[in-house]
């Protein structure tokens, strides 16, 4: 079954206001009222999907294999999730094998669809005739199809390629500049609603392979995919630590223009040290920021893990530990991000107690979000080894609390007396 209600888009793709439920003592409650509560989430959450991370795959959904047989095409896809164009999560929660009917061509494109099942079927209690039928579903399972389109071709709306505005040659005004760059954007891009008549989420292209099997095509478009915040994040370090060439854009140096007499070569060694003593305050102020960034987020994370952990009983030594790596942060930040090695000392410190906190939570946690918390630790223990630059051991840490901050903290069952 499949129920294309397009939440918060209103009918084909439009924008419609968001009405909820009103609740008053006396109020009658029917399953028309139930409904408008769902609808009412379910369309805020799809319209901030859409058009604020946009449609694509999030997380896997590979095409594991396409493989012939007498009634159609077998599919196989990995687990994965993605966002289609209604910003209504599509999820497949384990490898999956799909039947499609033959194609007519030697070339399709396979998309993934948002859709809903109906389960538990209930009988229907005697309502003088309101409902019609004798039984309906009790619960309603968000679930996906597979489908494909003939041919290679897409009608999908391109990547957008934004028109970036010319900078002045004599220096860059911050504020002027993102105001412009964001207005052309704008103007481009966020006048108009999408009208995008495919709602569904692009897998690949694929072609016949003379032995009768499926191959990638050749001539395939770019599958869609969600930015998250670690990719954007890692881009932005990326190139603001890139202090050379941060946009590996091939360069041509001109042979210096190298001064004939002293008193010229000693005002050039001034300009040039001026200079580096400009980009060396440019660098200590980003990696301040950064690492008092870094102490703040620790501080934000084992908090909030020491939290989940109380309401485990049974983990009062994990939680206690937890709450104590976040004081550590919360007192440091102010001192110890304005030494590089001060720093790089207190994270060595600190380790230990990461270390220890591992140990103590296993079987207080899932084994995939604790393999993951232990990985980080020990990246980071390479990084301190090593003796890497203080951003490394900066960007490592944050990648320890980002698993510490997805650790899945399993609940104790209290048996019945």
């Amino acid at each position: 079954m499949n129920r294309d209600t397009g939440h918060g888009t209103g009918e084909r793709g439009r924008l419609s206001q968001f009405r909820k439920n009103r609740f008053f003592s006396g109020k009658l409650m029917t399953p028309r009222d139930m409904e408008a509560e769902q609808e009412y989430h379910a369309e805020r959450l799809h319209t901030l999907a859409r058009f604020v991370a946009g449609r694509g795959v999030v997380h896997g959904l590979e095409v594991q294999s396409i493989s012939e047989t007498d009634d159609g095409l077998e599919v196989t896809i990995e687990p994965g999730i993605a966002l289609d164009g209604n910003g209504r999560p599509i999820v497949v929660d384990q490898v999956t094998t799909a039947s499609l009917p033959h194609p007519s061509g030697n070339e399709l494109s396979l998309y993934i669809r948002y859709d809903e099942i109906e389960l538990e079927p209930v009988p229907v209690p005697n309502t003088d005739d309101a409902i019609g039928d004798e039984s309906t579903a009790n619960r309603t399972l968000e679930s996906f199809e597979l489908t494909y389109r003939e041919g290679t071709s897409d009608d999908r709306t391109q990547r957008l390629s934004v028109e970036i505005p010319a900078i002045e040659t004599d220096g860059v005004d911050t504020a002027s500049f993102s105001q412009r760059f964001l207005e052309r954007y704008h103007d481009q891009y966020r006048s108009s609603i999408p009208s995008d008549s495919e709602t569904g989420v692009f897998l690949g292209s694929f072609e016949r392979t003379p032995d009768g099997g499926w191959t990638d095509s050749e001539a395939s478009a770019p599958r869609e995919f969600v930015y998250d915040h670690e990719l954007l994040f890692g881009t932005i370090i990326d190139h603001i630590t890139d202090t050379d060439n941060p946009h590996r854009t091939p360069v041509e140096r001109e042979p210096p223009d190298i001064p004939d007499d002293i008193t010229a070569v000693s005002d050039r060694l001034d300009a040039l040290e001026a200079e580096l003593e400009r980009v060396t305050r440019k660098q200590a102020t980003l990696s301040r920021y950064i690492m008092r960034k870094t102490l703040t987020e620790r501080a934000r994370v084992f908090d909030a893990l020491a939290e989940r952990l109380e309401r485990r009983m049974s983990e009062g030594d994990a939680s206690r530990l937890a709450r104590e790596i976040a004081t550590v942060a919360r007192t440091a930040s102010g001192q110890v991000s304005e030494s590089e090695d001060a720093y790089r000392s207190h994270v060595r410190q600190v380790l230990e107690q990461l270390i220890e906190l591992g140990d103590r939570l296993e079987g207080a946690t899932t084994e995939a979000s604790l393999e993951r918390y232990l990985r980080s630790v020990s990246d980071l223990q390479e990084a301190l080894e090593d003796d890497g630059s203080i951003l490394a051991v900066a960007e490592t840490q944050d990648r320890v609390c980002e698993a510490a901050d997805a650790l899945d903290v399993l609940v104790d069952i209290v048996p019945d007396e």
